[in-house]
């Protein structure tokens, strides 16, 4: 992906305009400048904007719906337009062979390896390039025949596309490293790769031709000058641009010359009498006269005498800068440039990067000399993002139109003003006297109250006849609840979309737990990992704000558990998160430890607490004394001889009550045999005297 240093200004500041949104990429279109691009990252997606610098009006506004949504490289180019698919083959041979008409497209390379190729004219993606490169695409290169093009990528592979059909033609291994950069020369009979090192290759049998080493970092820019005599880099944090000699014929390898800034360079551009601009990370723009020479003047490359001078170093001709008419301290920063058609001109954008400002500047008169020594400085207006004009004139005429509320003469009317006068059956004539009277000193004293008290007659109700109908306001409150402010969603969704800084940074000054988890329960999973990663960058940046952010990290990863279970490297995204956390917690580890264990045993017995009854006599239930042991068990002896006695005694008297009864039966059988012969003996005297 194109870094910050190499595309736009983001992160400079100014006091009389808003933070500008950090640019993934910006420049103008080869024709002259007629359009200028702008990539801007979201919290999900990168969005391509396209400028007319004629009229500075939006063209072109594009966000990918599917897939990944953003782009590893973005560059200009143009295509020749095949019609429909049934007539593609026959729309291109006819437009080869009369020159064709061309429209305008941009490459967007993705880190996937497929290459989309989107056109200003339809407002979408025509083409979709895929299947070569096996990691990200760094760069893309088209072929002035509009039928072609070049790529490069993470995997160190040049590969030749067929646009119009979408398959490769071919490819060769360029580096075993990364390749960050390609381009054509302006004749397409050789391309240069750069990643560290600078290769020139010949497109005819693909033989390396020679090198350029001399940059320490990666190399983030080469242009070819437009007769292809020498090429311009610039490399990553890097104040210096090398010109080297790209002729086939020469077998110099080292630099020309080379050419410093004040700062890092980001843009460059060469123009077809040999200048180069260059603009700086910082905001200002640096041209140079004749490049190619070291001394500036005329050219001798070829020269004897000037081979110890090649290697030297030069400062630029001019500096141009462009400063705010509210400060004098203060620069607007310059986004991009380009040398325009006519001769001694310039195309610079400037200003905010949501509302860009285009201004041609010519730096030469006539004779073809600069109009400045050494610095050109053009005072401007500033222009922010807002919709607002912010100029004198503008805030004039708001102070104009600005005017106080004044409710002297406002008449306040309310329901009783409208009432239909109740009709009533005539009486007599000094009944319906009485009742005028009365209605018109009612109407008197109703146009003397106000509003206050107006509101309150409205609200006062009967207290004889108001229960049924205060009950039903009551259920048509209830009907409807009152909302409840207890959420950041649309505060947060709306500051990781855009990515803005300071309104994140509001929602996180938000400590109540309550509201993080809410907010964070209706986070969509989208902006889940956007947000996990924003949250852990400050927490690793600020640890004195470890407490307040820990809030926002333990509610994602409490609430989203689901969802990032699904995310395929979320180990490699949260690797640094984990070191911070051992680092941190290392030094409390026995502490933590004890208030885990603590913890534990204050929760089960909290749990116990709410299932047992309270004890409220707080008495023991039994007490156990050691000493008394051995006499209670000699009292439990003697009690068990005890009971052993009384049941011996009872069985004793179980046995006499036996005899007793045994005795009471032979007295009883005696009785009755007794009485028995006396009953015999009476008898037999009855029967004698009968006789």
């Amino acid at each position: 992906m194109v870094k910050k240093a190499q595309t736009g200004f983001g992160s400079l500041q100014n006091p009389d305009q808003p933070t500008n949104v950090v640019v993934v990429h910006s420049s103008f279109s080869p024709d002259g400048g007629n359009s200028y691009v702008i990539v801007t990252p979201g919290a999900d997606r990168h969005r391509l904007r396209v400028f007319d610098t004629a009229t500075g009006t939006l063209k072109n506004d594009y966000e990918e719906e599917e897939g990944d949504g953003k782009w590893s490289c973005v560059r200009w180019g143009s295509i020749v337009e095949t019609g429909g698919a049934n007539g593609a083959a026959k729309k291109k041979r006819k437009s080869a062979a009369t020159g064709g008409s061309q429209s305008q497209v941009l490459a967007l390379g993705h880190n996937d390896g497929s290459i989309s190729i989107y056109s200003l004219a339809h407002g979408r993606v025509v083409h979709q390039l895929s299947g070569s490169h096996t990691g990200r695409v760094n760069d893309f290169s088209f072929a002035s025949s509009g039928t072609k093009g070049f790529s490069a990528g993470e995997d160190g592979l040049v590969c030749e596309w067929d646009i119009a059909q979408g398959v490769e033609m071919s490819k060769f291994q360029a580096d075993q490293k990364a390749v960050k950069k390609i381009q054509l020369n302006h004749q397409e009979t050789m391309v240069l790769t750069a990643g560290h090192s600078m290769k020139l290759w010949s497109l005819d049998t693909r033989d390396l031709i020679k090198t350029f080493t001399g940059h320490a970092s990666a190399i983030t820019n080469i242009v070819f000058s437009p007769d292809d005599a020498f090429v311009a880099s610039t490399a990553e944090q890097d104040r210096f641009i090398n010109l080297w000699d790209a002729t086939r014929e020469s077998q110099q390898e080292g630099n020309i010359t080379a050419l410093t800034l004040d700062n890092t360079v980001t843009h460059v551009d060469i123009s077809a009498n040999h200048a180069v601009l260059a603009i700086s990370e910082e905001g200002t723009a640096g041209l140079w006269q004749n490049a190619q020479s070291p001394s500036g003047g005329a050219s001798s490359t070829g020269s004897k005498s000037s081979k110890k001078k090649r290697f030297t170093t030069r400062a630029s001709d001019l500096v141009i800068r462009i400063k705010s008419s509210k400060g004098e301290n203060t620069v607007i920063p310059v986004l991009g440039g380009l040398f325009t058609q006519q001769d001694g001109q310039v195309i610079m954008a400037r200003g905010s990067t949501i509302k860009p400002v285009f201004e041609k500047i010519e730096f030469q008169k006539e004779d073809g000399s600069l109009k400045e020594e050494k610095e050109m400085v053009l005072v401007r207006a500033p222009v922010t993002g807002f919709l607002i004009d912010e100029s004198a004139q503008a805030l004039q005429n708001v102070q104009a139109t600005k005017r106080g509320y004044d409710e002297s003469s406002v008449t306040v009317v309310g329901t009783s003003d409208f009432a239909l006068a109740t009709p009533s059956m005539a009486m007599d004539a000094d009944s319906d006297d009485e009742e005028g009277e009365g209605a018109k000193d009612h109407q008197a004293e109703l146009e003397g109250r106000t509003m206050e008290e107006k509101l309150q007659d409205l609200a006062v109700e009967d207290s004889t006849g108001a229960g049924k109908a205060s009950s039903k306001a009551k259920s048509s409150k209830n009907k409807y609840p009152t909302p409840k402010a207890n959420s950041l969603q649309q505060m947060l969704i709306q500051a990781l979309h855009s990515n803005d800084l300071q309104l994140l940074e509001a929602c996180l000054t938000f400590n109540n737990v309550e509201v993080i988890r809410n907010t964070v329960r209706r986070l969509p999973t989208t902006y889940v990992i956007p947000f996990l990663t924003q949250v852990i960058h400050k927490f690793q940046q600020k640890p004195n704000r470890g407490e307040a952010l820990l809030e926002w990290i333990k509610a994602v990863l409490l609430i989203h558990t689901a969802y990032l279970m699904t995310v395929p490297d979320l180990i490699k995204k949260l690797s640094n998160f984990y070191q911070t956390l051992d680092s941190r917690v290392s030094v409390y580890s026995r502490l933590l430890n004890l208030q885990g264990r603590l913890d534990l045993v204050m929760s089960q017995i909290e749990m116990r607490q709410q299932y047992e009854a309270e004890d409220t006599t707080n008495e023991a239930s039994t007490v156990y004394v050691e000493e008394d042991d051995e006499d209670e068990d000699d009292d439990e002896m003697g009690e068990d001889e005890d009971e052993d006695d009384d049941l011996v005694g009872e069985a004793d008297a179980f046995d006499d009550d036996d005899d007793e009864s045994g005795s009471d039966e032979e007295d009883l059988e005696s009785d009755m045999s007794d009485d028995d012969g006396e009953d015999d003996e009476d008898e037999e005297d009855e029967f004698a005297d009968l006789l």
